[in-house]
């Protein structure tokens, strides 16, 4: 196994395509494929599902594809080190943040301080909950983003934003067809379908349907990405609760989740750093600013928002 063979992968993966990935890669198609086929020998499985018309990820491959990824973000990580050790003036900021975190919100709140700071890089880093919480007390990130958080001691914290969760029922559950939206007290005793709980989406909502005095219903088994609960929810497998941002585009069959009537049902998304540690000039104006501007940019920001009912 080589880090080229992951890289071919992953540019597989987001091309969908061999041809392309190759020429993404600069190699040729049968270098790829071969590359590829040797790999997927290696981990005992095959990666891709591949058609005359089209390639996709396997199950396997859908499960595998975050881990190959965190090995070349790991590699990138190592060589940014390195420049900053070996260039003083060269400035890291580092920001993990749970794979829940609206990635498209976050980049945009990033553009203006990127603007201002161009000797600043910025670093990302997607892990699960308990990997960021001790990244941030190893000091291998400078600051974590997550849901529904408490800051820990040493900690300090402030709101990022709050995205609007929905309601994906599963395809022939018959509350759905009457109705607009759900209030949390009126869901229907349809099994929810839960991830590996990494991501923080479990643990959300178990204390999201507590305070609501209802107790959430898991479905036994466990999806491997967000795309599969809207999948298994289509196939009638169990209902899903996301938050929109999570929620494909063109996944029609998602309603309005409500805590009462008149109060979206919401994930609140926090910023962490630690407070009893001295932190570079840099990392101490990144901080200041996710506190003073932006709340103002989220304000600011064209919500993507849900109908009543859109399917």
């Amino acid at each position: 196994m080589n880090l080229k063979q992951l890289q071919f992968v992953v540019n597989v993966a987001e091309t969908n395509s061999f041809s392309r990935a190759a020429e993404l890669s600069f190699a040729t198609q049968p270098t790829l494929s071969n590359a590829i086929s040797q790999l997927e020998e290696e981990l005992g499985g095959r990666l891709f599902d591949r058609t005359t018309r089209k390639v996709e990820l396997t199950s396997f491959g859908e499960y595998i594809l975050p881990r190959i990824q965190e090995v070349l973000q790991n590699r990138d990580e190592l060589v940014k080190a390195a420049e900053a050790f070996h260039n003083p003036t060269h400035k890291i900021l580092r920001i993990g943040f749970s794979p829940l975190v609206d990635m498209q919100r976050l980049n945009q709140v990033l553009v203006p301080f990127r603007d201002a700071n161009p000797g600043v890089t910025l670093f990302f880093k997607e892990c699960f909950i308990d990997d960021l919480s001790s990244r941030l007390n190893r000091e291998q990130i400078d600051i974590q983003i997550v849901p529904e958080a408490q800051a820990g001691e040493g900690e300090a914290s402030c709101e990022f934003y709050r995205d609007q969760l929905c309601y994906l029922p599963a395809v022939n559950d018959q509350p759905a067809g009457s109705r607009l939206s759900f209030e949390i007290v009126d869901l229907p005793d349809t099994p929810v379908i839960l991830t590996g709980g990494g991501c923080g989406l479990n643990d959300a909502l178990v204390d999201l349907m507590k305070a609501q005095g209802k107790t959430l219903n898991p479905y036994p088994g466990q999806a491997m990405t967000y795309k599969v609960i809207e999948d298994w929810a289509s196939l009638g497998i169990g209902a899903g609760i996301l938050p929109l941002a999570k929620i494909s585009l063109d996944y029609r069959e998602r309603f309005p989740l409500f805590e009462k009537k008149g109060q979206p049902a919401t994930f609140r998304y926090e910023w962490i750093w630690r407070e009893d540690r001295a932190i570079p000039e840099h990392v101490a104006d990144f901080v200041n600013y996710v506190q003073t501007t932006v709340p103002a940019l989220v304000e600011g920001m064209v919500e993507r928002t849900v109908e009543p009912h859109a399917g």
